[in-house]
């Protein structure tokens, strides 16, 4: 986790829906009727370069200006909504976001190869790590266990 809280998440989610409901729609700058457009691909929860400094200062503005946001854990719908979970889990994307030209998928991920290798790599490493750590508690568990049996015979 890139350690964001969750009320910057919330607030992120905030600036997506005000983007695309206040900001944009009209602004003749931003060709919302294009399938690529600014509009379309907030929607798809890709923030366009041309958007993305106001869309970050809007933000990251919550705390400045004393707006409360929950700090409570991230329902599964906000997790699900626009890319948030990839927004909080940037290491499992194997590469970087790119403008298709496809309607129905806008946003695709350009990677190599070595990108899918090394994102997998990772996932398998911290999977090894919790895997050792739990047979080491549990072989400490059984030890005391035995160590216990001992003193009461």
């Amino acid at each position: 986790m890139d350690g964001r809280t969750p009320s910057y998440y919330r607030a992120r989610l905030d600036t997506f829906r005000h983007f695309i409901k206040d900001e944009l729609p009209g602004h003749a700058q931003y060709d919302t009727g294009k399938k690529n457009s600014p509009l379309e691909l907030l929607k798809q929860g890709f923030i366009h370069p041309d958007l993305k400094e106001r869309f970050e200062s809007r933000a990251e503005s919550f705390a400045k200006l004393g707006i409360k946001v929950s700090e409570a854990p991230l329902t599964f719908a906000e997790l699900c909504s626009f890319n948030t979970w990839f927004a909080i889990h940037p290491e499992k994307v194997a590469g970087t976001e790119a403008v298709t030209t496809s309607i129905n998928f806008p946003i695709t991920i350009k990677g190599t190869k070595e990108d899918i290798e090394r994102t997998i790599s990772k996932g398998i490493e911290k999977d090894k790590d919790k895997r050792i750590r739990i047979a080491q508690a549990k072989a400490t568990a059984k030890l005391k266990i035995l160590n216990l049996l001992k003193l009461n015979s």
